[in-house]
C-alpha cells in the first residue's frame, strides 16, 4: 500500500490535475459542440473535492480532532467509484473522438484526455491494494486469522504476532526464553 505521505502527494495531484483538465474540456467542449470529451470535468470534480475532503479529515484528525467522518471502506468504495467513473469517461470520449474530423479538435480532446487518464491512474493505484487487503483478509475462514492481525505487506496497524493461547507459540521462541529465564507463564 502507498504510504500515508505518497498517499497525500497523490490526493494533491489528483486536486492539481482539475485546473488543466477544466480549461482543457471545457474548451474542447465550447469548440466541437459536442458533450464528450467536456462531460470529463464532472469526474475530475468529483476526484477533486473527494481528495481535498480527505486531506483535510487527515489535517484535522492530525490537529486531535476525534471527528472522522469517512471510514476506511468509505474512502475505499469512494476511490473504487472514481476510477470506474474516470475509465468510463475516457472510453466513452475515445470513442467519441473518432467521430471528429477535424485534426485540432482531436488533439484537444485527447490532451483533455490526460488528466482523466492521470487521476484514473491515482485512484486506481490507492484502490488496488486495498482491495488486496479486504480480498485477503476475507478470504481466511478459520476463526484464528480472523481475529489476529495478519504482518507482512497488507498489515497496516499490527506487526507482530499475537498468539492467543500458549500452545500457539512456536518452539525456537519458547527455547529463547527459556534461555533469557523468562518464564511462559504470566
Amino acid at each position: 500500500m502507498p504510504s500515508p505521505a505518497t498517499t497525500v502527494v497523490l490526493r494533491k495531484i489528483s486536486i492539481v490535475a482539475f485546473v488543466p483538465g477544466l480549461i482543457l474540456l471545457l474548451i474542447h467542449g465550447i469548440v466541437a459542440s459536442r458533450p464528450f470529451p467536456a462531460l470529463g470535468i464532472l469526474p475530475l470534480a468529483a476526484s477533486a473535492l473527494f481528495s481535498l475532503l480527505i486531506i483535510r479529515r487527515d489535517v484535522i484528525a492530525a490537529l486531535g480532532s476525534p471527528i472522522q467522518a469517512l471510514s476506511e471502506l468509505n474512502i475505499l468504495v469512494g476511490d473504487v467509484s472514481l476510477a470506474v467513473f474516470h475509465f468510463i469517461f475516457v472510453f466513452i470520449s475515445w470513442t467519441q473522438l473518432t467521430r471528429v474530423w477535424d485534426e485540432g479538435q482531436i488533439v484537444l480532446g485527447t490532451y483533455g484526455t490526460v488528466p482523466m487518464m492521470l487521476v484514473f491512474g491515482i485512484h486506481f493505484s490507492i484502490a488496488l491494494p486495498q482491495l488486496f487487503h479486504v480480498v485477503i483478509k476475507r478470504s481466511c475462514d478459520c476463526p484464528h486469522c480472523r481475529s489476529v492481525a495478519k504482518a507482512g505487506y497488507f498489515s497496516s496497524s499490527t506487526t507482530e504476532y499475537t498468539p492467543l493461547n500458549d500452545g500457539d507459540t512456536e518452539p525456537e521462541i519458547v527455547d529463547r526464553d527459556i534461555e533469557e529465564g523468562v518464564s511462559g507463564s504470566h
